[in-house]
């Protein structure tokens, strides 16, 4: 095979290697081959200058693509720990989140912090992961303020649920019967866990929130 038709395949080849990390065939060997091809044409016959500037051009797009990967990876690496620089900022800090899904195990279920703005009469729905609501309880009236409920892991006919996640909803009626908003709280931030390249800020409450959910922050 002569040098031309080597130097050729291993230019497709070096850049095979931007799609196939596993390559060997970097930028670095794709010019020692250039570098060869040239050291040992034929004086009477050299490269003609298309070829020339096509392997050329090839080389340059190779170079081209390896530091924009470089690069890729580089900000990658950066945006990763400021994000966990930001997330270790909940630390100490009150978060609330929009989402009303518990997990149901051996241990019970997670508990659910709110606040109440004033007095009022609450109302709790639990439903399944096929969207049945499967118990309906009445905490009766409670006072305004911070408020915590944990289910206990029990239907509307008292048998207990079967381990898995569920969905709890929230309602509140003023003493005149008006609905009044509930404020939702996952309670304070007492550690960040990072796992399998997900956000896991741990609550005093005993919660276990994603970072993507947290609705909003406050002051601890």
């Amino acid at each position: 095979m002569s040098i031309d038709a080597v130097n050729s395949q291993n230019s497709i080849n070096a850049l095979k290697a931007y799609e196939n990390p596993k390559s060997v065939l970097g930028k670095d060997s794709f010019l020692k081959l250039l570098v060869t091809q040239l050291k040992y044409q034929d004086p009477l016959n050299p490269l003609d200058n298309d070829k020339f500037i096509q392997e050329n051009t090839m080389f340059s797009q190779l170079e081209q693509m390896t530091n924009a990967n470089t690069s890729l990876k580089n900000l990658s690496e950066q945006l990763t720990g400021n994000d966990k620089g930001y997330a270790v900022s909940y630390l100490g800090k009150y978060i609330a989140t929009g989402s009303q899904s518990i997990n149901l195990n051996s241990s019970g279920a997670e508990p659910i912090t709110y606040n109440l703005p004033e007095n009022a009469q609450v109302n709790v729905s639990v439903v399944n992961a096929e969207g049945k609501n499967i118990a309906n309880i009445d905490l009766g009236m409670l006072n305004s303020g911070k408020q915590t409920f944990k289910w206990n892991g029990k239907d509307n006919n008292g048998h207990y649920a079967p381990y898995g996640e569920y969905s709890i909803s929230l309602s509140a009626l003023d003493s005149s019967g008006k609905t009044i908003p509930i404020e939702r709280n996952a309670g304070k931030v007492i550690s960040v866990q990072f796992k399998n390249g997900n956000t896991t800020l741990i609550t005093d409450s005993g919660s276990q929130i994603d970072i993507k959910d947290v609705d909003s922050v406050f002051g601890g």
